[in-house]
This record gives C-alpha cells, sequence and structure tokens, in this order.
C-alpha cells in the first residue's frame, strides 16, 4: 500500500501543478481580451478619420491609390506604399499611417492570445486525462486500504492532536504565526485528492490556504511552491516555513519546529501532526 501511495502522490501534484498552470493562462487570456477592447477601439478611430481623407480624396481627384491601400491586409504593404501618401499633407498621412500600426499591434496581440489559447486547450485535455488516472489510483488504493483495515474510515493516523504531538504557533510571530495556526486548525480535515479547503485537503491545498490567511498567494502544486520563497537551511528553519519532501517534490507540509510539521497525508487520513522524519526531506522553503 505504501508502494501504492509512493507511486500516486507524484501523479497527484503533477495534475495539481497543470490546474495551477492552466489558471495562469486562463488569466493571461482574460488579460489580453482586456487588452483587445481599447486597441479595437483605437483601430476605428483610426480607420474613421482615413474614410474621411478617403471620402475627400473621392470628391476631390483620383483616389485609386488610396484605394489600394486602404484594401491591402497587410501592414508591412501599407508601410511599402506611403510613397503614395507623400502626395498627402502630413496630418492626413499620420491619420492612415495610425490604421497600420494600430492593425500590426491588434495582429501582434491576436497572436500572442491565440498562443496563449492552443496551450490551454492543450492542458484541458492533458488535465482531464491525467485527473480520470489519479480518480482510478485512488480508488485502488482506497480498495487496499479496506482490505487491510477493514473500512477506509479505520486507517491509523500517523500523528494526531494528541499523539503527534502539539500543534500550535509557539515560537513563531507575525505572518508565521498566522500560517501555522491556520494549518493546524484544519486538523482532523480529510484528505481530498485535489482540494484545497475549506473542508478538505491535499499537502499543497493545505500550504496554499495557510498562507492565504497570512495574505501571501501560493499555487496549488508543490513544484510550483518549490520554486517560489527563499530556501532555508534545515538549522535555519523555524515553524511557518514549508518543509518538502521526495526527490520529486510530492509532497510538503507546515513546519512547526522540533522536527515535526502539520500537514494532509494521503487518501482515508487526514490532517495530522507528524515528525519530518519519515520522508526523505529535500529542503525548506521561507514564504513569510
Amino acid at each position: 500500500m505504501d508502494e501504492k501511495w509512493a507511486e500516486l502522490e507524484p501523479m497527484i501534484e503533477e495534475h495539481n501543478k497543470v490546474r495551477s498552470d492552466l489558471k495562469g493562462n486562463q488569466k493571461k487570456r482574460s488579460e489580453l481580451e482586456a487588452k483587445m477592447k481599447p486597441l479595437n477601439d483605437q483601430m476605428q478611430v483610426a480607420i474613421d478619420k482615413v474614410g474621411v481623407i478617403a471620402n475627400r480624396s473621392y470628391r476631390e481627384g483620383p483616389a485609386s491609390g488610396l484605394n489600394s491601400i486602404l484594401r491591402t491586409s497587410s501592414p508591412t504593404a501599407l508601410t511599402d506604399q506611403l510613397v503614395y501618401l507623400d502626395r498627402l499633407a502630413a496630418g492626413e498621412r499620420a491619420d492612415i499611417q495610425a490604421v497600420a500600426e494600430a492593425r500590426t499591434e491588434m495582429d501582434k496581440q491576436k497572436a500572442e492570445l491565440d498562443k496563449i489559447v492552443s496551450e490551454q486547450e492543450k492542458r484541458e485535455k492533458e488535465l482531464a486525462t491525467k485527473k480520470t488516472a489519479v480518480e482510478k489510483e485512488i480508488k485502488e488504493l482506497e480498495k487496499l486500504q479496506e482490505e487491510a483495515y477493514g473500512s477506509v474510515a479505520n486507517v491509523p493516523s500517523s500523528g494526531s492532536t494528541s499523539g503527534g504531538g502539539s500543534c500550535s504557533a509557539s515560537g513563531a510571530s507575525g505572518a508565521a504565526a498566522v500560517v501555522v495556526a491556520t494549518a493546524c486548525a484544519q486538523l482532523g480535515k480529510p484528505y481530498v485528492f485535489g482540494a484545497a479547503g475549506p473542508g478538505s485537503f491535499d499537502c499543497s491545498g493545505l500550504v496554499a490556504f495557510a498562507h492565504s490567511a497570512a495574505g501571501v498567494g501560493l499555487p496549488h502544486s508543490t513544484v510550483s511552491q518549490w520554486n517560489m520563497g527563499t530556501a532555508v537551511s534545515g538549522s535555519e528553519a523555524r515553524a511557518g516555513d514549508v518543509v518538502f519532501f521526495n526527490s520529486s517534490l510530492s509532497h510538503d507540509g507546515i513546519y512547526l519546529g522540533g522536527g515535526m510539521m502539520v500537514h494532509a497525508p494521503q487518501p482515508g487520513m487526514s490532517v495530522e501532526v507528524l515528525s519530518i522524519n519519515v520522508m526523505p526531506v529535500v529542503g525548506f522553503r521561507r514564504y513569510v
């Protein structure tokens, strides 16, 4: 069963990273869409000005050169044909050039948006595949637990509010104390894959939830969390830091000091206090 969990947990955190990255892409897309609106308005104003010039040019004389420019879809072609625009007043040339510049900028923004959307669609498919795989693995793990203990609810916890050590913000202050207190307040809440509170958690979900209470935004992914904050040595680690485990960075928890942590362990178990020595520690990070 432990071997099965060792295989499953990295998959769960990989799923969490995909989901975290997906949220980032969704935010970027929204920001780009917001930027497109004023750009559209800018282009329409420029086109309206060019329309006035075109009408006047039509009334006053041949406008074949200008009409050709207005029909082209290539900003480069517009620039190449500025020879014709030399016949117009400087202000009129500027108005027409504004159309080309606005169109070029819009094309650039659109290409960036399309790239993000394409990546997002790819990640959405990847996420669906990983979610199905993880859920299947969790069911297999719960089956093993039921065979071993008779029921998932009977799976023993490695630590608890009573036997696993004290869960408190003793020794921590300021934002670190808030992180510890928030994490400790979740003791006994069930582990649920992909959950980040308030009623259930997985490991990185608990870490993110506790830090959000202190005003620190962390992604719901152990790997992404590892790449943020400040690295601290084991001798420098203090209550409120985050301790990471396994070479794959598949697990983390809130350090309490004294070699103890509060963490969300695995399916069938609940948030608990546990020694950090039960798994290979790879490092500590500080965010508050």
